[in-house]
This record gives C-alpha cells, sequence and structure tokens, in this order.
C-alpha cells in the first residue's frame, strides 16, 4: 500500500512534467534519467529518501516540495 507521501511525490511529479509541457520520455532525458527509471518512481510504492533528494537535485526542486500536498503550498 502507497503511503500519502509516496502518492503525493507521484502526483506532484506528474504535475510537474504536466507543467513543463513535455512527455514522460522527453522529462526523463531532461533530467538524465532512462523512461523506465521515471516509470518505476511513478509505480513505486516505497520510495527512499535517496531517490527523492537525487530526483529533486535533478529536477531542482526543493525536496519538501515534492512531498507537500498542493493544498498546503
Amino acid at each position: 500500500m502507497k503511503s500519502k507521501s509516496n502518492r503525493v511525490f507521484q502526483n506532484n511529479v506528474r504535475k510537474n512534467i504536466s507543467d513543463n509541457h513535455m512527455l514522460q520520455k522527453d522529462y526523463a532525458k531532461s533530467i538524465g534519467i532512462t523512461t523506465r527509471q521515471l516509470a518505476h518512481l511513478l509505480q513505486d510504492n516505497n520510495v527512499s529518501l535517496a531517490k527523492l533528494d537525487d530526483f529533486a537535485e535533478r529536477v531542482g526542486i526543493d525536496p519538501w516540495d515534492l512531498i507537500r500536498p498542493s493544498e498546503s503550498k
């Protein structure tokens, strides 16, 4: 079962992809990961803090913004 923070993280990543008007494959390439790695992040039930930090650094987003629900921003 996915935790709330995991669901929020995945929704925020999807929103970031959409806000940048990119396909997942183009987004993945732009941040230096494979499409498969991005798909895994978007489906994983338990994204580690290390993966969260790495992703945030690649995208240039504060890690807290990736796990903060949009209504809290």
